[in-house]
């Protein structure tokens, strides 16, 4: 009986090493017809936990050349494990003669317009909370606006209450009767050039904007990529499903959520493409920020990142997760730098003023 179960545990080890590396597969397959790596990616880290489960229960049970499983798969996705769950211990140093500039980058979930309960993240705390951190770059998305220059959630209103960072590019993506959405940048220096890289006539797009930072040209590039769309009510079946399991429920769930994500992450992909290829292209050495709505084991995030260096994964610690549902505890807004440049600190902020948390990095010139 005892070797039925050991062989059980041995195939589910198996299964689990194979997901992980399905999971690394999918930082280089295109998910548009091979959408099955796109999944194992976004459960890379479940996936990783249960081989490391495995690799305890072997060195307990004596069963050492099985710890090889886990060892060997952990060896072929060390950089997607780096990437997904960085470890810094000690503190990058810096020349005192480089100049570190600050950059945020936060989906501010159009200050809570859309909320069933709209909040006052205006006067509530979410444009002291930017002020408060006083960075020198600031990418937002979900940049929302009321067309009425007297509403308190005005461009105008909300250009003067970030006037520490005086220099300004904002481009809107959706129209409304009464309001405007998209991105912007805000920054303490000159911004001396600024441009869009359509994806398609749809929402998502990507802005970039170059700022003179004391003589020194950078490319900044703000984006925000396709979502999975998921809809309140999407959401509330998934968590009635965690909370009461039935299979019926989980049939319908399961068809909704990959309908939705098979279709995300084709457009995605798409999207990367672009995005590399303007970051490419620059005339200048280039930080790109924004919510890329996918994990850093993914096709659309290593597309993207190129030889880029994630300053997170370089210079945090910890899972980092950036989107704050419980259900959905993902790492999907990133900051990268050209490799130029030197991340000295990067972390997450917990704060709650959106459904993301703002990411912050100092990135040594």
């Amino acid at each position: 009986m005892k070797s039925i179960v050991k062989f059980i545990l041995l195939v589910l080890n198996m299964l689990f090493a194979l997901g992980m590396l399905m999971g690394k597969a999918a930082t280089i397959i295109e998910p548009l017809h091979f959408s099955v790596f796109a999944y194992c990616g976004l459960a890379f880290p479940f996936l990783l936990a249960a081989n490391i489960v495995f690799f305890i229960f072997w060195i307990v049970a004596r069963k050492w050349k099985w710890t090889l499983i886990t060892l060997i798969t952990s060896l072929i996705c060390i950089n997607n494990i780096g990437n997904t769950f960085p470890i810094h211990l000690v503190k990058h140093s810096v020349s005192p003669s480089s100049p570190i500039l600050t950059v945020m980058s936060y989906n501010i979930d159009a200050f809570g317009q859309y909320a069933p309960h709209k909040e006052d993240r205006i006067g509530g705390g979410l444009l002291s909370y930017i002020n408060g951190k006083q960075p020198d770059v600031v990418c937002l998305q979900e940049f929302f606006v009321y067309k009425n220059s007297k509403n308190k959630v005005s461009e105008k209103n909300i250009v003067h209450l970030l006037s520490n960072l005086p220099y300004h590019y904002i481009h809107y993506s959706l129209h409304a009767e009464k309001s405007n959405e998209g991105l912007a940048i805000f920054s303490k220096y000159p911004i001396v050039n600024h441009g869009v890289c359509r994806f398609s006539k749809g929402y998502y797009t990507t802005i970039f904007a170059d700022i003179n930072v004391d003589g020194a040209m950078i490319r900044i590039f703000d984006h925000h990529m396709e979502s999975n769309k998921f809809s309140l009510n999407d959401r509330k079946h998934y968590a009635d499903l965690v909370s009461d399991f039935s299979a019926e429920q989980f049939h319908n769930v399961a068809l909704t959520f990959s309908t939705k994500m098979n279709e995300a992450y084709g457009l995605r992909a798409k999207q990367s493409d672009t995005v590399a290829t303007a970051i490419v292209k620059s005339p200048y050495p280039v930080i790109v920020c924004g919510d890329f709505n996918d994990v850093p084991v993914s096709y659309t995030y290593t597309t993207i990142k190129g030889k880029l260096i994630d300053t997170f994964a370089a210079v945090g610690s910890g899972y980092g997760n950036t989107y704050s549902s419980k259900f959905f505890p993902f790492r999907i807004d990133y900051i990268m730098c050209d490799p130029k440049f030197h991340p000295v600190w990067s972390h997450v902020d917990k704060v709650h003023h959106s459904d993301h948390y703002p990411i912050l990095s100092g990135i040594s010139l």
